[in-house]
C-alpha cells in the first residue's frame, strides 16, 4: 500500500540543492487542513489508536522524502501515514509563515535550517528534547547542534549537511602548473587562491575565454549569496582573539544574541575583505564574472567552481572529458564553511505532535539516516554515521566532512535570519558590482539594526 500521498501542481523544477540555491520557478499551492475525522482512521489489531494520517509540507525534491516517509510508516506497521504537501524552495519560507498560526498547519516540515532560531523564537516548532535517544548530543556535528538549537532546546536534529569546496579541472590546473591542495591542512589562503585562479585563466578578465572561477551556480546564478560569499568576510576574523575585539566580532559577523550588526558586520577586517572579494569581479584582477553562467565549469570554461557536493554528481552524470578533483575552502586568516541544509521539524501547531516527533527522530537517525544519506550522497550530521558509510572516507566527500568536522559554522544565528539574510545578500552582490565596501556595509548595518534589535 503506498503510504505516501502527495499534492502537486505545475510543473516540477530541475533538482538544485537548497541552503541559498534556487529550485526553480514558483507556482502557488494551498495546503488542505485535516479534521479529526480524516486525519485518525479506525482502530486494527495492530493500530489501536487507528491510523493517523499526519500532514507534510516540504521543498519539491527535498527532505522528508517519499522514501523516507514510507520506510517509518512500514517500520510502524502502517499506523502512521503521511500526506505530503510540495512547494518550489522559493515559496517554502512564506508558505510556512502563513499556515504556522493556522489550524491548517502542517504537522510536519521540511525547512531551511537556518532559520531554526527564527522558528523557535515565534512559536512555530516544538521542542525536540524529550525525543532524543541517548548519546545523540554527543554524535550530533556541533555545528548543527548550535544551528538547530534555541535557549537550550533543540527544535530539529539534522538529516544531512552541505558544505562548500573548490572543484577544478585537473586538466587545466596542470597544464598551468598549478598544484592543487586537496587536504585541509594544505588549504590556500584567498591571495593564493586568487593567483592560481588568474594563473589558469585564459583571455581579458572580465571577459575570458576560460574563467579563473566559474560564476556561481548558487542563489540566483551572480554573485552576493550569504551562504557562500559571507564566509570570506568571516574568514578575515579571528574566533580565538579577545571577544571585544574587531577580528573576534567579524569572524561571527553578527553579535551573540542576534541583535546587533553594528561594529560585527562593517569591522576594519570585514571592510578590507569586502575589497578583496569585490576584486574578483572587477578590473585586471577579476577571475570571474558577475553574469551568470550556470554550466561554465561542466562545460570546461573554467578552472575552479564553489559549489557544494552536489556537483560531483553533476560531473559524473555529464561524464565531463577532463579529470576533476576537489580543494578545500580558501581563507583570509582563519578557515571556515558556512553550515546548513534542509531539515525536518515538528510543527508547534500539530494535531498529532508526539506521533509527529517520533516519526521526525527516527528518520534523523539511524538507521533511516543512514540509509538516506548513503542513496540522497548528503553529508551525514551525525559521525556515528559518517563512519559506518565508507563512500564518505573517500574522495571528494572525506575532505567535505573534515571541513565540516574541523571548519563548520552556522550562519549567523538570529530570529530575523531571513532579513539578515536578505539585507547582507543585497549588499554582497552591490559590492561585487562596484559599490563602496565600507559604505555599503554601513548602509546593511542600519537597515538590519531595527529589525535585529526589535527581534522582528
Amino acid at each position: 500500500m503506498n503510504t505516501v500521498r502527495t499534492v502537486r501542481r505545475g510543473t516540477r523544477p530541475k533538482l538544485m540543492m537548497a541552503s541559498g540555491v534556487a529550485l526553480g520557478a514558483a507556482v502557488t499551492l494551498v495546503l488542505a487542513g485535516c479534521s479529526s475525522g480524516e486525519d485518525v482512521g479506525p482502530k486494527t489489531a495492530d493500530c489501536p489508536d487507528g491510523v493517523i494520517t499526519l500532514s507534510v509540507l516540504r521543498a519539491e525534491n527535498n527532505v522528508p522524502n517519499d522514501a523516507e516517509l514510507n520506510d517509518y510508516s512500514n517500520s510502524v506497521k502502517g499506523c502512521v501515514k503521511f500526506k505530503t504537501q510540495d512547494v518550489p524552495f522559493s515559496q517554502l519560507a512564506d508558505k510556512i509563515s502563513v499556515l504556522a498560526p493556522t489550524g491548517n498547519a502542517p504537522d510536519i516540515v521540511g525547512y531551511d535550517s537556518p532559520n531554526t532560531t527564527d522558528y523557535a523564537s515565534k512559536g512555530i516548532l516544538l521542542p525536540l528534547d524529550k525525543y532524543l535517544p541517548a548519546g545523540w548530543k554527543e554524535d550530533v556535528l556541533p555545528a548543527t547542534l548550535k544551528e538547530q538549537s534555541y535557549q537550550g532546546k533543540v527544535y530539529s536534529m539534522g538529516v544531512q549537511q552541505d558544505v562548500l569546496t573548490i572543484y577544478y579541472n585537473k586538466d587545466l590546473t596542470d597544464a598551468a602548473g598549478i598544484t592543487v591542495p586537496t587536504t585541509i591542512d594544505k588549504a590556500w589562503t584567498w591571495a593564493q587562491a586568487r593567483d592560481a585562479m588568474a594563473k589558469c585563466q585564459k583571455g581579458t578578465p572580465g571577459t575570458p575565454d576560460i574563467y579563473g572561477l566559474a560564476p556561481t551556480q548558487l542563489g540566483d546564478g551572480t554573485p552576493g549569496t550569504v551562504y557562500g560569499d559571507l564566509v570570506m568576510m568571516r574568514s578575515a576574523g579571528d574566533p580565538k582573539a579577545p571577544q571585544d575585539s574587531s577580528a573576534y566580532k567579524t569572524f561571527y559577523a553578527l553579535s551573540p544574541d542576534g541583535k546587533s550588526a553594528d561594529g560585527w558586520l562593517n569591522t576594519p577586517e570585514a571592510v578590507d575583505a569586502a575589497k578583496f572579494y569585490q576584486s574578483l569581479f572587477n578590473g585586471p584582477t577579476a577571475v570571474s564574472s558577475k553574469t551568470g553562467r550556470p554550466n561554465a565549469f561542466i562545460d570546461g570554461k573554467a578552472c575552479f567552481d564553489i559549489y557544494v557536493g552536489e556537483q560531483a554528481l553533476n560531473l559524473k552524470k555529464a561524464n565531463v572529458p577532463f579529470k576533476w578533483g576537489n580543494a578545500p575552502m580558501p581563507y583570509i586568516k582563519t578557515p571556515i564553511v558556512q553550515t546548513g541544509a534542509l531539515t525536518v521539524g515538528v510543527m508547534a501547531k500539530s494535531k498529532h505532535a508526539d506521533a509527529a516527533a517520533k516519526a521526525v527522530a527516527a528518520m534523523s537517525t539511524a538507521p533511516a539516516v543512514t540509509k538516506y544519506n548513503q542513496d540522497a550522497i548528503r553529508m551525514p550530521t551525525l559521525q556515528s554515521v559518517y563512519n559506518s558509510l565508507p563512500m564518505f572516507h573517500e574522495p571528494p566527500f572525506d575532505m567535505e566532512y573534515n571541513e565540516l568536522l574541523q571548519w563548520g559554522q552556522p550562519r549567523p544565528v538570529t530570529s530575523s535570519f531571513s532579513q539578515y539574510n536578505d539585507i547582507v545578500a543585497k549588499a554582497l552582490k552591490d559590492i561585487a558590482y562596484g559599490s563602496d565596501p565600507q559604505q555599503r556595509l554601513n548602509q546593511a548595518v542600519s537597515q538590519l539594526q531595527p529589525i535585529l534589535s526589535s527581534g522582528r
